[in-house]
């Protein structure tokens, strides 16, 4: 792939992780893809939950394939405010305690500045220094003296509050960092992979659905697999990395920033609602691409941690959906300061071009040596 189309990949990446939209409240990442998605689109429309389904239909007819990536981000809801005009705060979605105090914070759909308050340390008790508060011992100060006075300046409870982060280059520009690229990085590789899909290189039906409340349930892909039932599906998430000196990789979770694009083989909970194990044949399918493409494709399981993706969901959805789950790895998930290798996106999008070619000789039989076809 091009420069020139990385670079294009890692501006839309840039763009869509400085977008606050947490689960439930994805109004704001709604308006951008359908304004990014359009012009390279047959049809664009919403559902009643706010997904958004972007479809694109080929040269003669083939499988419809989804390919799902989730527009919500973790965060924080007002909880209420103090007659003090602080603001009091409930985690939405999966915020690690010890990642809330000292943070800078936008607070509604005004993105009204605050922070997440803390104890002077002069003051701190040696147990107090040594202690991980919770949320509900934790408040924000975005400098009103009342709660008059916060909610003149449209604040109210239910309101999102979302970290202040900003994207940042390292000296190696292919490493990039920012809030929510878990998984505004994914929204942006199905958007540029809808601009670049020529339809005359295609049969079937394409759908890129941008999936809401994945981060709270993995919902808005359950709605769309029923809405759409799909001849099989991709979920496009990011997956922790394990290469940090505070992680045993290869004990724990062998996933590096810089070698290829991820496929979870295994992940969830089991026995829960939460789980995924590939499909044999849409496994077949990625790692078909990545050869043909000279990708390499990082492997794993995760099935004892909190680990789960839209493919927990799209894949017991109606008859059932054959599925797999591509992944670009991140460091320091549901944090800040998430950390990619543009080279690991770029990957995938070469993956999925690679399928979205082959779409009309896809076998989707469960059995590998091509036997009876499900019914």
């Amino acid at each position: 792939m091009s420069q020139s189309s990385k670079q294009s990949l890692k501006e839309m990446i840039k763009k869509l992780s400085q977008i606050n939209a947490g689960a439930g409240m994805e109004q704001p990442m709604v308006r951008a893809v359908i304004e990014e998605i359009s012009p390279y689109v047959d049809e664009v429309f919403v559902d009643a939950r706010g997904s958004v389904y972007a479809k694109k239909t080929g040269a003669a007819p083939g499988h419809t394939l989804m390919l799902a990536a989730h527009m919500d981000q973790i965060g924080m809801i007002v909880k209420n405010i103090l007659p003090n005009g602080y603001i009091l705060f409930e985690k939405n979605g999966d915020v690690p305690n010890n990642l809330l105090l000292g943070r800078k914070v936008f607070i509604g759909n005004k993105n009204i500045p605050g922070v997440v308050g803390c104890k002077p340390g002069h003051l701190q008790t040696p147990e107090e220094a040594s202690k991980v508060p919770i949320p509900e011992q934790c408040y924000i100060d975005a400098g009103f003296a009342s709660r008059q006075e916060a909610e003149a300046q449209g604040i109210g409870i239910g309101d999102q509050v979302i970290w202040q982060s900003d994207f940042m280059e390292f000296a190696n520009p292919d490493r990039v960092c920012s809030k929510a690229l878990d998984n505004r990085v994914n929204c942006a590789i199905l958007i540029e992979f809808m601009r670049t899909l020529e339809k005359e290189a295609f049969k079937g039906t394409i759908y890129a659905v941008f999936t809401v409340l994945e981060e709270v349930g993995l919902y808005g892909a359950m709605m769309g697999a029923y809405r759409l039932e799909p001849d099989y599906a991709v979920a496009l998430d990011t997956i922790p990395a394990g290469d940090t000196p505070d992680v045993m990789a290869e004990l724990l979770l062998p996933i590096y920033l810089g070698r290829g694009p991820a496929m979870s083989l295994a992940d969830g909970v089991m026995s829960s609602i939460y789980y995924h194990v590939v499909h044999p044949a849409v496994r077949r399918m990625i790692e078909t691409q990545a050869a043909a493409a000279s990708i390499n494709l990082q492997k794993c399981t995760i099935t004892g941690g909190r680990y789960a993706t839209d493919a927990s969901k799209l894949s017991y959805a109606g008859k059932g959906v054959p599925c797999a789950v591509l992944a670009v790895p991140r460091r320091y998930s549901h944090s800040p300061i998430e950390v990619m290798d543009m080279n690991d996106a770029m990957g995938s999008l070469a993956i999925l071009q690679g399928i979205a070619r082959d779409n009309a000789e896809q076998d989707l039989s469960f059995l590998q040596d091509g036997g009876l076809l499900s019914r």
